[in-house]
């Protein structure tokens, strides 16, 4: 699949993937800061954002072999530092066990690993039937605002949630139905996180309620070579809510990776 995406700067390539049912707008502040020292390509995953939204469940290997399409486009060859957010991360996971050899490093950010417990993915199935029923997504993102984000920034930033809400809002019926139901029926990675040796940097909010920092603590610890960072005062889109200290994380992480970039 042809995906849209932005391409920005020059030097050792990082990508980045957005989290449901967002675009790549969410990494705005990513893309201007790591772009000065690094190639950043960042995405829209199939279903959002300016990429085609196909009828049918989007499984995390099919927009994992996307992301590998979409590197092949670009005459992408060297092994990429990959990062993803929530449903990127696990796209990002995906990607790392599918395709090793086109790994230099892994940013999982305000994700998991594990796969949803059976209440969960009936719950997301059971949306996902519903958003097909209705053919509006409006429900959807009304009720997963509040989880999204700490609750300092829901009470004292509303541009900020504003603006990422209707980022979400854009994302077609069709687009949050294939997210739902391939989220729904992804496999627990956990058991496989010890094949991933490349380094890997685990970042989480510390107020995120949807991966909250034990989840990312589990990761890190099951992986064999990993860092984590827990980012105060941010809820699960830690990035976009406080992009100066992810940035300074992420910077430090890559300068480890690329010493001479």
């Amino acid at each position: 699949m042809l995906l849209a995406y932005t391409d920005q700067g020059t030097g050792p390539v990082v990508v980045l993937l957005h989290g449901f049912p967002l675009s790549r707008a969410m990494w705005d502040a990513q893309v201007h800061a790591l772009s000065a020292s690094h190639r950043v390509v960042a995405p829209d995953l199939r279903g959002h954002g300016e990429s085609p939204a196909p009828d049918g469940t989007y499984t995390m290997d099919q927009m994992a072999d996307d992301v590998a399409e979409l590197l092949d486009g670009l005459g992408i060859v060297e092994p990429v530092v990959l990062g993803g957010l929530s449903m990127g991360g696990y796209v990002a996971l995906a990607f790392a066990l599918k395709h090793p050899n086109r790994l230099r490093g892994l940013i999982l950010a305000d994700t998991r690993a594990a796969a949803d417990a059976p209440e969960a993915a009936r719950l997301r199935e059971e949306t996902a039937q519903s958003v097909s029923r209705e053919g509006r997504t409006a429900t959807v993102v009304e009720t997963m605002i509040p989880r999204l984000f700490a609750r300092t920034t829901l009470q004292n930033r509303p541009g900020l949630v504003s603006a990422m809400q209707e980022v979400m809002e854009r994302t077609s019926a069709s687009g949050v139905i294939g997210a739902l139901l391939g989220m729904a029926r992804r496999p627990d990675r956990r058991d496989r996180l010890g094949e991933i040796i490349a380094p890997t940097l685990v970042v989480v909010g510390q107020e995120d309620v949807v991966s909250p920092p034990e989840e990312a603590r589990a990761i890190a610890e099951a992986l064999p070579n990993s860092q984590l960072a827990i980012i105060p005062h941010a809820g699960h889109l830690a990035p976009y809510e406080d992009p100066e200290a992810f940035n300074a994380v992420v910077l430090a992480f890559l300068k480890d990776v690329h010493p001479h970039a």
